[in-house]
């Protein structure tokens, strides 16, 4: 870590998961155990935001059980988290889930719940697959 201009910390981490249902927790639990400088609703934000991410590239993905997905957290006054697996690029525009005779409990609206709380984000190429970040905080 840094000392940065003002009264922020700098620092990085990276953390690496398997394909697996236990990857999402895991990632949020590190998530949970970093300081980000961030109010506990941002830092309570970070950590779901986290776990939707995860959890998408788990369930959409198509990962084999020898891939591995890579999640980065940088702290610098915000959070950007990217989270990066060998899986195909998609559009990342958010789509609203057909809302008649569907359970509200049920899955797909991971992505809405990123467009809705993160102050930006995104998905991008990366190496033979994608990465899916996303920011919260003040920049």
């Amino acid at each position: 870590m840094r000392l940065r201009q003002g009264s922020y910390m700098r620092s990085q981490a990276e953390l690496r998961l398997p394909p697996e249902s236990i990857a999402p927790t895991l990632a949020r639990a590190a998530i949970a155990a970093m300081p980000s400088g961030l109010p506990a609703e941002a830092a309570s934000d970070v950590e779901l935001l986290t776990s939707e991410v995860v959890s998408n590239a788990v369930k959409h993905s198509k990962l084999s059980p020898s891939d591995e997905i890579i999640v980065r957290f940088v702290m610098d006054g915000y959070v950007r988290v990217e989270v990066m697996d060998p899986g195909p690029p998609f559009d990342a525009q958010p789509t609203r889930p057909n809302l008649v005779g569907r359970d509200p409990d049920s899955s797909g609206w991971g992505l809405l719940v990123v467009d809705a709380i993160a102050t930006s984000w995104g998905v991008e190429s990366e190496g033979g697959g994608k990465k899916v970040w996303f920011e919260v905080g003040p920049r």
